[in-house]
């Protein structure tokens, strides 16, 4: 901004001036933390309203950033590439207003500041006074910063006090979340709010089929709606370049005799984190406060949007589809509860990730630490095996990456874009196995569980002891179970020899 002096000394105030849409501007110099360049990019917010462009992380602290045009009904004009973002904070709540760009520090004398008689309820409300500066040649409208974030849904976050008692709160263990990809947008669930996530069969018509609810199916006897997700939470699939069908899931959650099912365009990973390194997510607007539990922030410009499931199975939209499946399909429900009885007495239930290196197998949930995305930045030690890749910088600590592929004598990897790498802990060290993908989530009965043959695990410590389990999944044949802790062993044999 350019500094200009309209008075010298006397009882003057500060304000400084954008542009918008070919309109002039100002805001009050003391509610003005600061302005910075626009990001390259945003987390969007779903059930938004539609001024609210997305977040962005600036130094630890989410801000929600406004569109003023669409609040103060303004055209779009010009070029977007010099945009800032006004950063304003009045009592505590922080917001970015988008400008399509700065102008100067003005000192106006008090004289010269008109107060406007605000209208409730109106966008015109935003603006508090006008300022009638050369000789009232120039009329700059003041907005308000509190008359701003007092309006309807404009999103704030909790005061600073407030943040400080919730992170109080929040210590504790580093816990497990399945992350999923929703009209461009990373979204999250606490592991144990996941029955399973299976691929998208054939689904039944459901009579309470509407925009968002897209049909049924049958688990296991219960009856459970399929919700898109994207629909729901207000998203366009068609702008974020369209999904590949067989990459969507059903991410299936249970809680007593209420089931649905959540349409997602994609599995992304496993992430961990404590709740303590969330950001607090801004709240915009009383229906959807309680959606979210936090924003994860990742490596990239965009994070991880952690969801909160009992607000979920709270909201009222789903809890109707899950009671209503609940109560008209109730007989056909009780008539399998006998199979459903005989299957929880075959053994306890176990949670499979399975994934691909050429074939598919399968490795329990407990035993992996997170899931991440292949990273290029793997470090190469000198005078390693040939199956040791190197060792990467996992916030702060190293991991020792293993190709799995050569471990096995199978051949290289083709396509590392869909690759992942699971993070494993054996010993008190942490271990990355590079697979080609992740595949799905699966919940079995522990009984359908068989041993391997022994005359084809012998062989000391080769790779054969890897693989002593194998399960039955449904529509996909039988799948070998591997023992990370039996791989990780052998690894730290052969690194030590």
């Amino acid at each position: 901004m350019n500094h200009r002096s309209l008075a010298a000394g006397g009882n003057v105030e500060l304000y400084g001036s954008f542009h918008l849409a070919g309109t002039e501007l100002a805001l009050p110099v003391a509610a003005l933390q600061e302005v910075v360049n626009h990001p390259d990019a945003f987390t969007p917010v779903p059930l938004a309203p539609p001024y609210l462009l997305g977040l962005f992380n600036l130094r630890g602290t989410l801000i929600p950033v406004v569109d003023l045009r669409q609040l103060l009904s303004l055209p779009v004009v010009g070029d977007s590439a010099a945009r800032k973002i006004a950063i304003v904070e009045t009592d505590g709540t922080r917001v970015g207003l988008q400008f399509d760009g700065t102008g100067e520090i003005l000192r106006v004398p008090a004289d010269q500041v008109i107060a406007v008689e605000m209208v409730e309820g109106s966008h015109a409300s935003a603006v508090g006074a006008v300022l009638k500066l050369d000789d009232g040649e120039r009329i700059l409208q003041v907005l308000s910063p509190a008359a701003l974030l007092g309006l309807r849904d404009v999103p704030h976050l909790a005061k600073a006090e407030e943040r400080a008692t919730q992170r109080c709160a929040q210590q504790g263990q580093r816990r497990q979340n399945v992350s999923f990809k929703v009209g461009g947008t990373a979204l999250a669930l606490p592991m144990g709010a996941i029955q399973e996530i299976i691929r998208v069969p054939a689904l039944q018509h459901s009579p309470f089929a509407d925009d968002v609810c897209i049909g049924l199916l049958n688990l296991r006897g219960a009856t459970v709606p399929v919700i898109d997700f994207c629909a729901f939470l207000g998203f366009t699939r068609e702008a974020q370049g369209g999904v590949a069908a067989d990459e969507r899931r059903i991410v299936v959650l249970t809680r007593g005799d209420q089931h649905f099912g959540l349409l997602v365009d994609e599995v992304a990973s496993i992430v961990a984190c404590r709740e303590d390194e969330l950001l607090q997510m801004p709240s915009y607007g009383s229906p959807h406060r309680s959606m979210f539990a936090g924003y994860l922030a990742t490596d990239t410009n965009t994070g991880v949007l952690l969801m909160d499931a009992d607000a979920l199975f709270a909201n009222e939209r789903i809890a109707t589809l899950a009671a209503g499946h609940r109560d008209l399909y109730r007989s056909a429900a009780a008539g399998t509860g006998a199979a459903g009885g005989s299957q929880k007495r075959g053994g306890t239930r176990q949670t499979l990730v399975t994934f691909r290196i050429g074939h598919l197998i399968g490795v329990r949930i407990g035993e992996l630490r997170e899931v991440i995305d292949y990273r290029d930045d793997v470090v190469r030690t000198p005078g390693l095996p040939d199956f040791v890749r190197g060792v990467l910088n996992l916030r702060g600590e190293l991991v020792t990456v293993i190709d799995v592929r050569s471990m096995y004598a199978m051949p290289p990897y083709e396509d590392l874009a869909r690759a992942k790498i699971l993070i494993v802990e054996h010993r008190a060290e942490k271990y990355g196995l590079l697979v080609d993908s992740v595949e799905d989530i699966v919940t079995l009965n522990g009984g359908m569980q068989m041993a391997v043959p022994t005359a084809l695990t012998r062989g000391g410590g080769s790779a054969r002891n890897d693989m002593r389990e194998a399960v039955e999944l449904p529509g996909q044949g039988t799948v070998m179970l591997l023992d990370p802790a039996s791989l990780c062993e052998r690894v730290a044999e052969a690194v030590a020899a």
